[in-house]
């Protein structure tokens, strides 16, 4: 059962399934109440049949006759026989219906009520940890643009007869506060990771809380069938004349199915499936709209880049350590019981969404270096789901929203290489030669008017190959001299044109592509 996970989520939903419990619960009171106010018509009926049949036998005793005795002791003995069966039922309905439904609603209750606190407090705790984290950015933003006026406030005095000491002080300040910032810049992240384990806590604190509400919803439901069908199998024993209603009322309780009845409340008061959104990591310097000098923006974006990569190897360790504990469950069932196979579960779950947030910060950094550089971007398969807003303030603020059927380490942004394979992260391309109007050699003649560039014709040399290479990764063109490859494609190397872009054919088309996306069969 994870139907609820999948309708109630966010604020609302938790309030809306914690609204929906709550009636439930004070539905399985009524219903009590209703089964002892029954029970105590019953036993006010069966004391005014204990009336009626000593009334009865007081009667007897002046009857005249054998035939009329005999006649008057039946109607006696039937009287007793009807307050013995309405004792019992008033018994029955009162131990059987109302007590068990007692009993059941307030194990309920206390079963609720700590995952409902759990969830509050992971909420409490995420909402705390975004506000530190935008104090945090502020406070960022703030310190780089002080720095950048305190470079370019040394910059203005290298060019001013200034004397050598005052420089030197000067700069000594700047980089003073460069380590600073640093520092600063750490803080900002260590809280963007805490910011999103929050998000995470709160997300499993949210799961286990529709799972236990859906376990308990199952229970209740099913426990309201039981006292419906108990109810109706002890009036269909004592009353026949109600059987047909009974029966009615019989069938109606035993049609009570409990996965269709969670699902139509899903549909009907659900909010909708679940849409994490993972807050990004918003640098200062991967901004370009913020000022900043060039090579300094490249130092500090260098530098980020490779921190954000050590970060995701110790996290990729971290998960294949999951994997192995998942494999071992598997292996060895016997090892853990079911509700430690499920917890490893979320976990790689739970990494899988970190491992993508911490890519789609890599990505973003990879994004703004190359802009800098006036480089392509990277290829990524997911960019559709990397989202820019303002928040109140202004700033920018950027989220991943992965829908839940995407989440997964090898659906990630950017996935990072293996470090033994000689590829790049960051293809380059080389500058266009100055003064140059005809075709360079990367892009094919059109002379034979069929408006296809790079394509070979029937009476065309085939080129000469020097080597084949398999395609890592995709690529789509940017530029008509560029060639169009896919990942397992094998292509007919031609010329190294430089250590970034290579030259070579693919069914029957030449172009250029670049050379960290293949690698060179031997």
């Amino acid at each position: 059962m994870n139907q609820y996970e999948n309708y109630f989520w966010f604020e609302s939903g938790f309030e809306e399934l914690r609204r929906y419990a709550k009636q439930g619960t004070e539905f399985c009171k009524e219903l009590e109440s209703i089964m002892m106010d029954r029970s105590e018509l019953e036993k006010e009926y069966f004391t005014g049949l204990h009336k009626i049949a000593k009334k009865a036998k007081r009667a007897a005793t002046k009857c005249v006759g054998t035939t009329l005795v005999t006649a008057w002791q039946r109607l006696t003995d039937f009287l007793e026989k009807e307050e013995e069966i309405h004792r019992e039922l008033s018994g029955t309905l009162a131990q059987d219906c109302a007590r068990p439904i007692k009993i059941f609603t307030d194990q309920q209750v206390k079963q609720r009520e700590p995952v409902e606190a759990a969830v509050e407090k992971q909420s409490k705790a995420f909402s705390e940890k975004q506000k530190l984290q935008q104090k945090l950015k502020k406070a960022a933003h703030k310190q780089f643009k002080e720095m950048e006026l305190s470079w370019d406030q040394l910059d203005a005095m290298r060019g001013k007869p200034t004397p050598d000491k005052d420089i030197q002080k000067f700069e000594k300040a700047c980089r003073k506060m460069e380590d600073s910032l640093g520092k600063v810049d750490r803080e900002f992240l260590d809280s963007n990771i805490k910011t999103e384990e929050g998000r995470l806590g709160w997300e499993t604190a949210l799961y286990r809380y529709c799972q236990t509400l859906e376990s308990l919803e199952n229970e209740r439901l099913i426990q309201i069938s039981t006292t419906l069908t108990k109810y109706s199998e002890l009036f269909t024993a004592i009353l026949p004349p109600t059987e047909e209603r009974c029966r009615e009322l019989l069938t109606m309780s035993s049609g009570i199915s409990p996965p269709d009845d969670i699902r139509d409340v899903c549909v009907a008061i659900g909010p909708g499936p679940n849409q994490p959104e993972q807050l990004l990591l918003d640098c200062y310097e991967s901004d370009l709209q913020n000022p900043m000098n060039m090579e300094r923006r490249k130092a500090n974006l260098e530098r980020k880049i490779q921190e954000m990569e050590e970060e995701i190897e110790r996290r990729k360790k971290a998960r294949q350590g999951l994997e192995s504990l998942s494999k071992a469950y598997v292996d060895t069932p016997d090892f853990c019981d079911e509700q430690g196979q499920i917890d490893v579960v979320r976990q790689l779950a739970e990494a899988d969404a970190m491992m993508n947030m911490l890519n789609a910060n890599l990505y973003k950094l990879l994004c703004a270096q190359a802009e800098c550089s006036n480089f392509p971007k990277p290829a990524n398969q997911h960019a559709e789901y990397i989202q820019t807003m303002r928040d109140k303030n202004g700033s920018v603020m950027t989220v991943l929203k992965i829908p839940l059927d995407c989440v997964s380490s090898d659906n990630s942004l950017y996935a990072v290489p293996d470090k033994t394979k000689k590829t790049s992260l960051r293809p380059g391309r080389p500058p266009p030669m100055q003064n140059s109007t005809p075709k360079d050699d990367f892009e094919s003649s059109d002379e034979h008017g069929d408006g296809e560039k790079g394509k070979l014709e029937f009476n065309e040399p085939p080129p000469e190959y020097i080597a084949q290479c398999r395609v890592e990764y995709d690529y789509q063109p940017n530029q008509p001299d560029e060639l169009l490859i896919h990942s397992g494609d094998i292509v007919n190397l031609i010329e190294k044109q430089d250590q970034d872009w290579w030259k070579g054919e693919l069914n029957g088309v030449i172009g250029i592509f670049p050379a960290s996306y293949v690698l060179e069969l031997s």
